[in-house]
């Protein structure tokens, strides 16, 4: 059995194609920033005029959040238009991935995606089979992911993240009413898993599916029940699922399921639950790691509720497996909401986006045992809980950082140092991060093995060099270089502009929300995006509120635009945003116009 002390005073690295990446590094001039360790006053990020074509790909149906009554919900055209949250390709040994893609909306509906004439269809409802099913309150409650097995070609197994309200009335057991090729006999509830400290609302839930036909456009099969996580509050929930891209038959990560899992606002709340990202006996606040196929190494634990095993044997067991009153199947900790997590089979790396409070948002490279150091830690800085939830240097006077970066945790025998983030960007910049994939696609050459991601509140999208991110090592202060991408858009609504013009993404989104009738206030013309965020302002409360300019000086006009990234297994980067309810594609790597005195939002 691995050494869990050993473990966290030295986080160990997923395999050895990282390791002889940073030997070759060691040959290769690499960059990376001396970033601040306060909180800026500027924009720290470069604009170095690497632009990107945009083009529209998908327009999916439109669809409202619920908010009771019958399902679905009249189309609410002051909200968002399309909770479209992520898109994925099934293994490329599948008959169809060629052909398709799926498609969650957080609304309720998994579709599929025609790649050809661009339709979707509803492939599971998630609306109408969970009756305690809910998309309220919060931005990231509904069905949240998907991922495929690896053996998804003959098993037909995949998996899934959605959120139930647990004081809903009804049974929470699944109907087939409206899916007929859903079998249900069998299907069970497990006891929730909630965090030690506080109450609990909102429950995320892991499944398991098994279609019976994998060419079919609806499913047929079966589903278990994995895993159910409750949340101290309505934010911050199960995110992303995925399986080690690498890992083959007979070796000891294969089939394992890597989940993030959110704080559940549990962190940045004072008292008992603030400790919940660093508490080892919780689920929240941390990267899970379990194998879903009990039979597959038997010796391995299995789960409380005995639906998955801990990989606890072999050469490559969860970090704290036998750490007294720790959970086995925490990877890695102390983080807020890492929403989002990926990973590069070229240098076998696995990255995790993780929202933050009010100061810093943080790409974190994700090694076994690492503490990241949140709700301690936010960027390089320590985070003051009160009720502001500011970093150190913003206070008055600010606070010093502590002599010794150590963290004592609970269970632990020594007290564990933080590991930092890989690339980090300021509220100066936006507000929240959202997806980000290293690009190994063929329609811009220019940018493989970069980094891209995005800010979803801003719409900007950014990129830094893995290789660079690599570099930093989790040293405090010692974070990759981040750069805009400029956009280059052609609106199809004004046919009098022949060629793609520079844009920032957040008009391209408002733009299309207009044109699809929406509008944040009918008895107003303050806004022009639904939702509110302190970066771009917006309506909230029934009160409008300016946000401030971008760093460039040109205000936003109130309202989220909701940007989010996904890679298809065509290695291309699709662009999804919820208020116009719109899937794009980044295009080709071009040569943006000098900006003219008619192009004021174009940056």
């Amino acid at each position: 059995m691995t050494n869990a002390k050993g473990i966290v005073g030295q986080p160990v690295r997923l395999c050895c194609g990282i390791v002889l990446l940073a030997l070759l590094l060691l040959s290769l001039p690499v960059a990376w920033a001396q970033y601040p360790l306060q909180y800026p006053t500027s924009s720290q990020v470069t604009k170095d005029g690497t632009a990107i074509l945009i083009e529209d790909y998908a327009n999916p149906p439109l669809s409202s959040a619920m908010g009771g009554g019958t399902y679905p919900p009249p189309i609410n055209f002051q909200g968002m238009l399309a909770r479209v949250n992520a898109l994925r390709s099934e293994p490329a040994n599948t008959p169809l991935a060629a052909s398709r893609f799926f498609v969650n909306d957080l609304n309720g509906i998994l579709y599929t995606l025609d790649k050809t004439t661009r339709k979707f269809t509803p492939y599971i409802t998630f609306a109408e089979v969970f009756p305690h099913y809910t998309t309220n309150p919060g931005f990231g409650a509904g069905v949240v992911s998907i991922a495929f097995d690896p053996n998804y070609a003959k098993n037909g197994k995949f998996y899934t993240v959605h959120t139930e309200d647990p004081a809903r009335d009804g049974s929470p057991i699944p109907s087939n009413a409206h899916l007929p090729g859903l079998k249900v006999d069998g299907y069970t509830t497990t006891p929730s898993v909630n965090p030690p400290a506080g109450t609990f609302k909102n429950e995320s839930v892991l499944v398991e599916w098994t279609d019976t036909n994998i060419k079919n456009s609806t499913f047929e099969g079966t589903a278990r029940e994995l895993l159910r996580v409750g949340f101290y509050s309505a934010i911050h929930q199960m995110g992303d699922v995925l399986f080690d891209p690498l890992a083959k038959p007979g070796q000891s990560d294969y089939d394992n399921l890597y989940i993030s899992v959110g704080d559940g606002g549990a962190g940045e709340t004072p008292g008992a639950p603030h400790a919940t990202p660093q508490r080892l006996d919780a689920l929240n606040g941390k990267i899970l790691r379990i194998t879903p196929d009990i039979n597959l190494r038997p010796k391995d634990i299995l789960s409380p509720n005995g639906r998955y095993r801990i990989p606890s044997t072999g050469s490559d067991p969860n970090p704290f497996v036998g750490v007294s009153s720790a959970r086995g199947e925490i990877f890695a900790y102390g983080l807020r909401n890492p929403h989002r997590i990926t990973w590069d089979p070229v240098t076998n790396t696995l990255i995790a986006n993780d929202v933050g409070l009010h100061s810093w948002e943080e790409i974190d490279i994700i090694t076994k045992g690492a503490n990241y150091g949140y709700a301690e830690r936010e960027g390089n800085e320590v985070v003051i809980v009160n009720e502001e939830g500011k970093t150190a240097s913003q206070q008055n006077p600010p606070v010093p950082f502590p002599d010794t970066d150590l963290i004592t945790v609970v269970g632990l025998d020594k007290p564990v140092a933080p590991v930092y983030p890989a690339a980090v960007y300021s509220h100066e910049e936006g507000d929240t991060i959202g997806s980000g994939f290293v690009y190994r696609g063929k329609l811009m050459p220019q940018m493989v093995g970069k980094y891209i991601f995005s800010d979803m509140t801003t719409g900007r999208l950014f990129y830094t060099v893995l290789a660079e991110m690599i570099a930093t090592h989790g040293e405090r202060g010692k974070q990759a270089p981040i750069h805009e991408i400029q956009i280059m858009y052609k609106s199809p609504y004004d046919n009098s502009i022949q060629a793609p013009v520079k844009r920032r993404m957040y008009d391209i989104v408002a733009e299309a929300y207009a044109h699809k009738d929406g509008v944040p206030n009918p008895d107003s013309h303050d806004g022009v995006l639904p939702g509110w965020a302190a970066t771009v302002g917006g309506w909230r409360n029934k009160v409008f509120t300016p946000g401030p300019p971008d760093p460039y000086g040109v205000p936003y006009g109130g309202g989220r635009a909701d940007v989010r990234l996904s890679m298809g297994g065509d290695g291309e980067i699709y662009v999804m945003s919820k208020s116009d309810g719109m899937i794009r594609r980044l295009a080709a790597v071009v040569t943006p116009p000098p900006p003219t005195s008619t192009q004021t939002a174009a940056h």
